[in-house]
């Protein structure tokens, strides 16, 4: 039997996975759906939270406790878009646990790079500044989309039902965590099978074409 941890990308929750659950759970899988701090149902913890402390470690912790609490091992782990530096992170932690890795139009980060590292050759240095304003001298979140046509821009969601359904749920992403490095280093994390799924999303292309290139 297969165990699925699906991690969700940016401004999302682990309720983004909802549609597919039900196929992937008709094959005998075990599938899990956790949302990150301060985002999804869990973005009530924001008033409780400073915005600087919930940075990428941080969401990366939330997917190992998942993993650990629920005795998981031999699972595919699939992470969306920023979630590719969560599940790159999560394998630095506990290999052990993991036969396998997704990214779907996942960033596959390098050693000390961050999400906004990841977007620069497509969002410019302007993206950038933009998430340090945020930090510095705004709130700490990025807001999220709030209209259909954005939610298909960003997103290739085109059906009106999913786009009104995404943008009821949708969320402010905490800055800090679009900012921080992730930490690589650990040799047994390297030989995790893994594979890239693209398509769909705008912004994207300089993302697939890396994973594309380094195999």
């Amino acid at each position: 039997m297969t165990t699925y941890v699906l991690v969700h990308g940016a401004w999302h929750g682990g309720w983004c996975w909802k549609k597919l659950v039900p196929f992937l759970k008709a094959t005998g899988a075990d599938v899990f759906t956790p949302t990150l701090t301060g985002m999804g149902e869990r973005s009530h913890l924001n008033r409780h939270l400073n915005p600087s402390d919930i940075t990428l470690d941080m969401h990366i912790q939330d997917i190992v406790q998942v993993l650990e609490y629920e005795g998981l091992e031999d699972v595919v782990l699939v992470g969306h878009a920023y979630a590719g530096m969560v599940i790159t992170g999560v394998a630095e932690v506990c290999p052990e646990r993991i036969s396998h890795m997704v990214y779907v139009n996942g960033v596959t980060p390098s050693d000390g790079e961050s999400m906004v590292d990841q977007l620069l050759p497509v969002r410019g240095p302007e993206f950038t500044a933009w998430v340090q304003d945020q930090i510095d001298n705004g709130d700490g979140f990025l807001p999220a989309p709030s209209s259909a046509d954005e939610i298909q821009r960003r997103w290739g969601i085109s059906n009106p039902n999913d786009q009104a359904w995404t943008l009821a749920n949708v969320c402010p992403q905490p800055a800090t965590a679009m900012a921080s490095p992730v930490h690589m280093g650990n040799p047994e994390a390297v030989h995790i099978p893994k594979s890239f799924v693209g398509g769909g999303e705008s912004g994207f292309d300089s993302v697939a074409e890396r994973a594309m290139n380094s195999g």
